[in-house]
């Protein structure tokens, strides 16, 4: 007589766990095949991060228009959007032309005076001298020439970029739309799909790790909200005022100068230097001077006007807006955006602060967990950034100060 079958079910059989020969393998080949889809598709990266970027800087305002609307959330995304695409065709269309226009214009400019007019100076400096009271400055012992090619040897890479970025922006109107579109419509989707909830864009999940991940995703989310919405406010304030006051003293080609005045706030140094001499070029080198000025001296008070303005930026606006929240020294950023911009191009010169910040807090928790201490023990948190509180606190501030002067 056959025993009778069991009726109970069986538990399914648990998974084996890999060895840690398999554990290597398995990591190392999907390093290498990320690493060769990064060199396959590096054209697209860039587009890619300016879209996770482009969906992390709507996210809020998509939620505070569906919490107005009380419509859903897809379709709050798709209005936003909607929006966006009409005011970034509107600006091409009312600027956009004249920005490359006057690009095409300022690098002329640049380029005519460092390959022609500065080898002239040079060569007229050499063959004179100069008395200041008792003091003689004789120009002639120094060689000059020999400065002027070695300038000349370092400006000219420099100057081939840009002007074919410049010709490429000129040339290329269609393709340069198209890559817009495609970051537009990959942030619309990332951002469709991810809900209301912006921590849904990415989610690592590590067995006995989850918290350090839930406090290093804080940590990354604070430095780079700093930058997306701080440092791009103090850019537009810093184009916004040198537009106004290029636009006072009638300097030329005031659009790319004031792009420029923003970009500028990405690069510590480096990038207020090369304003300002670009902006002293271009009013050097126009055929007539506003206000009845030389062109010399209406250089002197564009530039000074302009650093004034830098200054006050720095010192009142951005510890307002941006304070410690990077934590990162302005050389070590510039630094970084020299390495960043050999590597990566303009993402990599854009984005040095907030990259060496992430770079910071990953060495610190490494650190710490290679001598078993508590990575969070000492680390100090900055408040996120928060433009509308920023901009409730000023005007809080501005209405008690105007009460103070009434009474």
């Amino acid at each position: 007589m056959s025993p009778s079958p069991d009726p109970s079910p069986r538990p399914p059989a648990a998974s084996p766990p890999w060895n840690p020969a398999t554990k290597i393998v398995v990591g190392v080949s999907v390093l290498v095949a990320l690493g060769a889809l990064l060199v396959a598709f590096r054209g697209f990266i860039g587009p890619l991060v300016l879209a996770l970027m482009l969906a992390y800087l709507m996210h809020p305002v998509a939620q505070a228009f569906s919490r107005l609307t009380h419509l859903s959330w897809r379709a709050a995304v798709t209005v936003v959007y909607l929006f966006l695409a009409a005011a970034v065709l509107a600006l091409l269309a009312a600027g956009g032309f004249a920005l490359v226009q006057q690009a095409e214009g300022l690098y002329g400019v640049v380029q005519d005076f460092l390959l022609t007019d500065l080898p002239h100076w040079l060569q007229y400096l050499s063959t004179h001298t100069y008395a200041f009271g008792p003091w003689v400055l004789d120009l002639r012992q120094y060689d000059f020439n020999a400065l002027n090619q070695q300038l000349l040897a370092s400006v000219q890479p420099l100057i081939g970029q840009l002007g074919a970025l410049v010709s490429r922006l000129a040339a290329s109107t269609l393709q340069v739309l198209g890559w817009l579109a495609f970051i537009w419509l990959i942030s619309y989707f990332l951002l469709a799909e991810s809900g209301r909830v912006s921590a849904n864009l990415v989610t690592i999940r590590i067995p006995g790790y989850q918290q350090d991940l839930e406090r290093m995703g804080q940590e990354l989310g604070r430095i780079w909200n700093a930058f997306l919405r701080g440092q791009l406010t103090v850019a537009v304030i810093a184009m916004a005022w040198a537009w106004l006051w290029l636009t006072i003293v009638g300097a030329p080609m005031t659009l790319v100068l004031a792009s420029l005045a923003a970009a500028a706030r990405f690069v510590p140094y480096v990038g207020p230097l090369m304003l300002y001499t670009m902006t002293a070029v271009a009013i050097l080198f126009q055929p007539s001077a506003a206000w009845g000025l030389q062109p010399w001296q209406m250089a002197l008070v564009t530039v000074g006007g302009m650093f004034a303005g830098d200054n006050v930026i720095d010192n009142f606006v951005t510890p307002r807006i941006l304070g410690e929240a990077l934590g990162v020294h302005p050389a070590a950023v510039l630094v970084t955006a020299l390495v960043g911009a050999k590597l990566l191009g303009v993402l990599g010169l854009l984005f040095a602060a907030p990259t060496l910040a992430s770079l910071r807090l990953f060495a610190h928790y490494i650190m710490r967990k290679m001598f078993d201490q508590d990575p969070w023990a000492d680390w100090q948190t900055v408040p996120p950034y928060s433009l509308t509180s920023s901009l409730v606190g000023w005007l809080r501030r501005l209405y008690r100060r105007l009460r103070a002067v009434r009474s």
